[in-house]
C-alpha cells in the first residue's frame, strides 16, 4: 500500500508540474466534437505505418484509452472481444502435475484453435509457444498492461515478419512513447471490491525541445483472492522508463528500462467435485474446503532495450536489441487424490537476449515495397522444481517423500533471416511474397528423480537438439473500390522442437524430445466500409493444417498418484470464420459486433509401445476452444454542457466446450466430465463522465450476472478412470472464472 501511495503522490506531483502556467502553451486543446463517421486506425502490423483497413491481414486493434476507462488492463480482458482468440498472458506460476511454465507469457494464448505444446509433466519450463507476444517490438517483452497506446492482434502465421513462435499469430502491444514537443502527465486510481487497489500513471517531460524527452510510467495493483482473501491474493508493481533522442530528422534512438514484480498466493481453499454432480460441471457442482496458505510465490522481470531508426533516404534501418531477466521463487499448493502437497519452483537464473535488425525501402507509393531482417535469440536458465508428496514438507534433497524433483540447466539459441516484398501490378492489385529461415539449438543438462527412484542425469551431449525451419507467405490482394479490399493468402508457421526428461511407462526417468512442427494456413478475407464510412464489415475464412501437435504433458497412466508421461504426436486441423462489424447508425452512437466459428480437431495419435494414446481422448475436439464465440457492444456519447457522459455496455458469449481431454474409460463408465463449460454469456457496463479534457470518473460492473464457470486455464489430474471415479481437481490453479466485480476509476491528465 505504501508503494501505491508513493506512486500516486509522485504522479500527481508530475501532473501538477505539467499544469503549471509556465507550460500552458503545451497543454492539449479541448477535445473536438465526436466525429460522426468511423475513423481510420493506424497500425504497424507489417512493420510499416498503415491503417487497419488497408492491411490485407486479419488484424484487430484495441485502444489503450478505451481499455483504461473500461478497467481492462490484463491481456485476457483486452482481447476478450477479439474473434478467434482466447486466453491471455501467463505472468504467474502455473505448475503442478500438468506443469506449464510462466517465463513465456504466450503459452496461454490459443489462436484459431491452435494451442501451445505442453511441456513435460511436472516441469516449470516451457516449450516454444504457438503464438508470440511482443511489447514495444520486443519478443516476450514486459510492461504490456499499463500506459497502453494500442494492442494489435494478428491472426494466422506471421513468421515472415515476426520472429520465434509466431506460428498461429501475434499479439503486438505498443505502450506510450516519449514526446519531444509537449509536457504531459496522467494518473489513474481504481478502487473496487475484493479490496482492489490500483494506481497507474505516466509523466512525459521534453528535456530539449524537439530533441530529447523522457517518459516515466508506473503501475501498482493489489487484490484479495476470490475464494480466500489471503489464498488468492495477487499484487504487482511495475515501472518503465523510456528516453527518446532525435538529434536529426533522419535518426532516432529510444532507450528503455522496465521492471515487473509479481506476488501470487495459492491455497486458502481447495475445490473438488461433489460425490454427485450435474453433467455441466458448473460452480454448484463443487465443494470448498479450507486449506493452509503457503508462503507467497514471487517472480520478477527486468528488461533493457533500445530501438534505433536511421533513414538513409531510399532505405530505412531499424535495430532493436533487448535483454531480459526473470527470477522465480514459488510454492504452489496441490490438493489431489487425497494428497496435500506443495510444489516448490525455483528459477534463480533465466536470461533472454534478442537482437533484431530490419531494413526496408521508404517509398510507400513505390510499385515494389520490400523489407528484410535478421533475429537472434538466446535464452539460458537454471531451474529446480520439486513436487512434494506430503505435508508438512520433508527435508530437501533427492530422498523419499517426493513425487519428482528436477534440476535443469538449459540454453536455447536461434537465428532467423526473413524477407518480404509487395509488388503492385496495378494501383488496385498487389502480390506479396515472403520467406523465413530459422535455426534453433537446444542444450538441456538435467537431473531428474521420480517416485523415490534414483536420479537420471541428462548430459549436454544427450540433451542437444538442432531444428531448422523454412516458412513462406504468398498473398494476393485487390481493391474492389477505395473502401473495399479482398485478399487471399497461403502462409506457413513453424515451431521449433525441444528436449527434456520426464517419467516413462515404467515410472523411470526417460529422455523425451519434441520435433519441429509446421503449420500451413489458407485464408480468404475482405475489409469493407459502407454508407459513407458509417459501417465497417471485415470478415475472413481460414483453414489450418498442423502437421503434428506434440505434448509430453499428458498423463498416460492415467493416475494422479503415479502419473506417467510420453511424447504424443497427432496431426491437427482447424477451420473457421471470423466477422467484425462496427456501425455508427446515428450521432454519438456506435454498435460493435464480433464473432467467430472455430472447428479444431486432432487426428489419431501415433502409437506408443505399451499403450494406445488415443484412449486418453474420448473426443478428437481440441479442448479450450469454443465452437462459437462473440460479443456485442454499444457505446453512446451524451453531451452535458462542457462535460460528456460516455455509456458502454457489452455482452460476451461462447458455446459449450471442454477445457481438457478426458480418457475413453471415463466416458465408457458414464462419468460426466468435470472439465466441461456450458453455453455462457457475461455482461459488462461502464459509465464515464468526462469533465473537460483533464478529468474523468468511471464506474464499472464486470460480469453483471455473477456468472461462474470453469475457465480455459483449468486442468484436471486423473484418478483411476477404470473404476469410474471422478476426476481430481488441482487446487492452486485458477479454479472458476472471475465473479462479479465493480469499481470506480478516477483519472487526471494534462
Amino acid at each position: 500500500m505504501k508503494r501505491i501511495q508513493f506512486l500516486l503522490s509522485t504522479t500527481l506531483l508530475g501532473c501538477a508540474v505539467v499544469a503549471h502556467p509556465a507550460f500552458a502553451q503545451n497543454a492539449p486543446a479541448p477535445a473536438a466534437a465526436q466525429p460522426q463517421v468511423l475513423q481510420e486506425v493506424v497500425v504497424t502490423a507489417e512493420h510499416r505505418t498503415s491503417t487497419a483497413q488497408k492491411t490485407a491481414a486479419s488484424v484487430s486493434v484495441r485502444s489503450g484509452k478505451d481499455m483504461l476507462t473500461q478497467g481492462r488492463y490484463q491481456l485476457a480482458d483486452i482481447i476478450e472481444d477479439v474473434p478467434g482468440i482466447s486466453g491471455g498472458a501467463a505472468n504467474g506460476v502455473n505448475t503442478g502435475i500438468q506443469g506449464l511454465g510462466s517465463d513465456n507469457p504466450a503459452t496461454s494464448l490459443v489462436i484459431r484453435g491452435v494451442p501451445s505444446n505442453t511441456g513435460a509433466g511436472g516441469s516449470a519450463i516451457t516449450t516454444a509457444a504457438s503464438a508470440a507476444i511482443y511489447v514495444d517490438d520486443v519478443y516476450n517483452g514486459i510492461g504490456g498492461s499499463y500506459d497502453l497506446d494500442r494492442v494489435e492482434v494478428l491472426r494466422g502465421p506471421q513468421g515472415t515478419l515476426y520472429g520465434r513462435s509466431a506460428t498461429a499469430g501475434v499479439v503486438a502491444i505498443h505502450t506510450g512513447d516519449p514526446n519531444t514537443t509537449a509536457l504531459s502527465g496522467q494518473v489513474t486510481a481504481e478502487y473496487g471490491n475484493y479490496d482492489l487497489r490500483h494506481v497507474t500513471g505516466d509523466v512525459n517531460v521534453p528535456l530539449i525541445q524537439d530533441k530529447l524527452a523522457v517518459r516515466l510510467s508506473g503501475n501498482e495493483y493489489e487484490r484479495d483472492g476470490y475464494y480466500s482473501a489471503d489464498g488468492g491474493a495477487v499484487a504487482s508493481a511495475d515501472t518503465r522508463v523510456k528516453v527518446l533522442w532525435t538529434p536529426t530528422d533522419n535518426f532516432s534512438a529510444l532507450l528503455g528500462y522496465a521492471q515487473e514484480y509479481n506476488v501470487n498466493h495459492t491455497g486458502g481453499i481447495s475445490i473438488d467435485p461433489q460425490s454427485t454432480y450435474p453433467s455441466q460441471g458448473n460452480a454448484g457442482a463443487f465443494k470448498y474446503t479450507s486449506q493452509p496458505v503457503p508462503p507467497p510465490s514471487e517472480n520478477n522481470f527486468h528488461q533493457y532495450w533500445g530501438n534505433f531508426n536511421l533513414n538513409l533516404g531510399p532505405v530505412a534501418i531499424t535495430y532493436i536489441p533487448a535483454y531480459r531477466t526473470w527470477y522465480q521463487n514459488a510454492g504452489v499448493t496441490v490438493h489431489s487424490a487425497g494428497l496435500d502437497a506443495v510444489q516448490t519452483v525455483k528459477t534463480p537464473t533465466d536470461r533472454f537476449m534478442t537482437q533484431e535488425l530490419r531494413i526496408r525501402n521508404t517509398d510507400n507509393d513505390a510499385k515494389l515495397k520490400w523489407q528484410a531482417g535478421f533475429l537472434y535469440y538466446d535464452n539460458s536458465l537454471s531451474n529446480s522444481d520439486n513436487l512434494y508428496s506430503q505435508t508438512p514438507l520433508p527435508p530437501l534433497g533427492f530422498m523419499p517423500g517426493y513425487l519428482f524433483q528436477s534440476a535443469t540447466t538449459k540454453s536455447t539459441t536461434a537465428e532467423g533471416g526473413f524477407a518480404e516484398a509487395t509488388y503492385a501490378f496495378a494501383p488496385d492489385t498487389r502480390l506479396t511474397g515472403g520467406l523465413r529461415y530459422d535455426h534453433t539449438q537446444v542444450i538441456n543438462s538435467e537431473v531428474y528423480s521420480a517416485f523415490q527412484g534414483a536420479p537420471l542425469s541428462l548430459a549436454p551431449a544427450q540433451g542437444t537438439r538442432d531444428f531448422s525451419n523454412l516458412t513462406y507467405k504468398v498473398r494476393l490482394e485487390h481493391d474492389l473500390t477505395p473502401r473495399n479490399l479482398l485478399y487471399a493468402m497461403i502462409s506457413t508457421g513453424a515451431s521449433p522442437g525441444d528436449v527434456t526428461i520426464t517419467t516413462d511407462s515404467s515410472n523411470q526417468p526417460e529422455v523425451q524430445a519434441l520435433k519441429a512442427e509446421t503449420l500451413t494456413a489458407y485464408e480468404l478475407g475482405s475489409k469493407n466500409r459502407f454508407l459513407d464510412n458509417r459501417l465497417q464489415v471485415n470478415g475472413d475464412v481460414y483453414f489450418n493444417d498442423y502437421a503434428g501437435f506434440q505434448t509430453v504433458g499428458e498423463n498416460v497412466t492415467p493416475s494422479a498418484s503415479f502419473p506417467t508421461f510420453e511424447t504424443l504426436v497427432s496431426p491437427m486441423k482447424s477451420y473457421g470464420a471470423e466477422l467484425e462489424v462496427i456501425a455508427r447508425p446515428w450521432d454519438n452512437g456506435t454498435i460493435t459486433a464480433n464473432g467467430s466459428y472455430t472447428n479444431a480437431r486432432f487426428g489419431n495419435f501415433a502409437q506408443v509401445p505399451g499403450f494406445d494414446p488415443n484412449t486418453l481422448f474420448s473426443t478428437k475436439v481440441v479442448p479450450k476452444v469454443a465452437p462459437f464465440q462473440g460479443s456485442v457492444a454499444y457505446d453512446h456519447r451524451i453531451p452535458i454542457g462542457d462535460n460528456t457522459l460516455l455509456l458502454h455496455g457489452d455482452v460476451h458469449f461462447f458455446t459449450a466446450h471442454d477445457t481438457a481431454s478426458i480418457p475413453v474409460a471415463w466416458q465408457a463408465a458414464g462419468v460426466e466430465p468435470f472439465d466441461h463449460v456450458p453455453n455462457e454469456a457475461v455482461g459488462d457496463f461502464v459509465a464515464t463522465l468526462l469533465f473537460g479534457p483533464h478529468y474523468s470518473i468511471s464506474a464499472y460492473v464486470r460480469n453483471i450476472a455473477d456468472t461462474r464457470f470453469i475457465p480455459d486455464t483449468y486442468s484436471v489430474n486423473y484418478a483411476s478412470p477404470q473404476t469410474g471415479g471422478p476426476p481430481i481437481l488441482t487446487a492452486g490453479e485458477p479454479n472458476l472464472s472471475d465473479p462479479r466485480t465493480f469499481g470506480v476509476i478516477l483519472t487526471a491528465k494534462y
